[in-house]
């Protein structure tokens, strides 16, 4: 049997949506318990449909793999008991509640550390757990937009938009694994738990460094650029005959390779071109150029040019191309589960690779309250009579 990294640790997740179960997602692949309590209603994300694999949304069962659903009524206070109860056995309580809600609810941090004083608590929030903007209710797109992220996604000269992907909860999601990961290892050093605070807010500024030191280097405001990038060029895409390619050419050595590659050898000594700095201040007329060169041929002209040179280059693929993409068959990137209700489904396998102990899907999204009753007699000792005690007084579902 594979051996997991983090088979000894049990994860109580508390949270909903997505920034904290993408995080519990991604330490539940590489083995920890994650034992998901949710309200009598569930997941509000279990209503996120279409689309849907089978009666299930695709939402959730591409999310929630790998984790144990246990239906708790924490208004109960029987309910509460169980939580507590669970906590003095656990090593993580994992919550995106807005701001306050979990101290309210008497289930917080400093409650846990009196219990359990190795607890860690991960609290994933907008904007954080201080600050005059705590009290804010926050959702991907609001953080999209007060990060600054939007503005710098979109096309040259236009609006800024939203990208493709709710980023600001990934992005927190990711962090909260990394925060919980980094308490897990003080935690080996001291004995001692904490509480380990996560901002959507500023898990878009990590992701906007560069962007933010530009604007503190040269004073100039950053806005939308298309596929285009500010500090290399030429890195953006660009039209073919037949599709558009993408272009990335990252240092002086590979422009003057590119150069003759696509005919016109002279641009290297151009003095408007022949560096990087150059290029910038010449943007417009290098990228005319260049636009000019490249529907003179078809995409794949130009890959069978450019990939055997090393110049990176790609091609704009839609999601229907990736799933067939020959990298992705090759590496098993997406990976296929048995639903008891949806039947089978295909998820992302994890994106990180141990050669010693890998991580994988191993079981699918839990039904609403699958695992109640497995939960509360393997964890707790509680028998078949107290759990139908505990359901018929609404402190447990099904």
């Amino acid at each position: 049997m594979t051996l997991l990294p983090l088979d000894d640790i049990t994860v109580i997740d508390l949270s909903h949506a997505l920034a904290g179960p993408f995080a519990s997602t991604m330490l539940g692949d590489f083995g920890a318990r994650i034992i998901k309590i949710e309200p009598p209603g569930g997941d509000i994300a279990r209503a996120w449909g279409p689309p849907f694999y089978g009666s299930e949304p695709s939402y959730f069962v591409g999310l929630h793999r790998n984790k144990q659903s246990v239906v708790i009524d924490f208004k109960h206070a029987e309910g509460k008991a169980l939580f507590w109860k669970l906590v003095e056995q656990a090593d993580v309580v994992l919550e995106n509640y807005r701001v306050g809600v979990i101290d309210k609810l008497g289930l917080g941090y400093e409650a846990g550390r009196a219990r359990n004083p190795r607890i860690i608590y991960c609290s994933v929030s907008g904007f954080g757990q201080t600050g005059p903007y705590r009290d804010r209710a926050a959702l991907d797109l609001i953080l999209q937009a007060e990060s600054g992220m939007m503005s710098v996604t979109g096309e040259e000269g236009g609006r800024g938009v939203r990208a493709g992907v709710s980023i600001a909860d990934l992005t927190a999601g990711m962090y909260a694994a990394y925060g919980i990961m980094t308490a897990l290892h003080a935690r080996g050093r001291t004995g001692r738990g904490q509480l380990v605070d996560v901002s959507m807010l500023e898990g878009q500024l990590s992701l906007l460094q560069t962007v933010v030191c530009a604007y503190l280097g040269d004073g100039k405001v950053p806005g939308p650029m298309g596929t285009a990038y500010k500090a290399l060029l030429p890195y953006q895409t660009f039209r073919t005959k037949t599709q558009d390619l993408a272009l990335a050419v990252g240092s002086e050595k590979l422009w003057k390779d590119f150069c003759p590659l696509i005919g016109a050898p002279e641009m290297t000594s151009d003095p408007r071109w022949h560096n990087n700095a150059a290029r910038g201040k010449n943007r417009e007329s290098l990228i005319a150029r260049l636009q000019e060169i490249f529907l003179t041929k078809s995409y794949d002209e130009w890959e069978a040019i450019l990939v055997p040179a090393g110049i990176p280059m790609g091609a704009i693929n839609t999601i229907d191309r990736v799933v067939e993409h020959p990298q992705v068959k090759a590496r098993n990137v997406l990976v296929e589960c048995e639903h008891p209700t949806a039947g089978k489904a295909r998820v992302v396998a994890p994106p990180v690779r141990l050669s010693e102990t890998p991580g994988g899907v191993r079981t699918p999204a839990p039904l609403l309250g699958q695992h109640t009753d497995d939960v509360l007699r393997e964890r707790l000792g509680l028998d078949d009579a107290e759990i139908e005690r505990l359901r018929s007084i609404g402190a447990v579902g099904r």
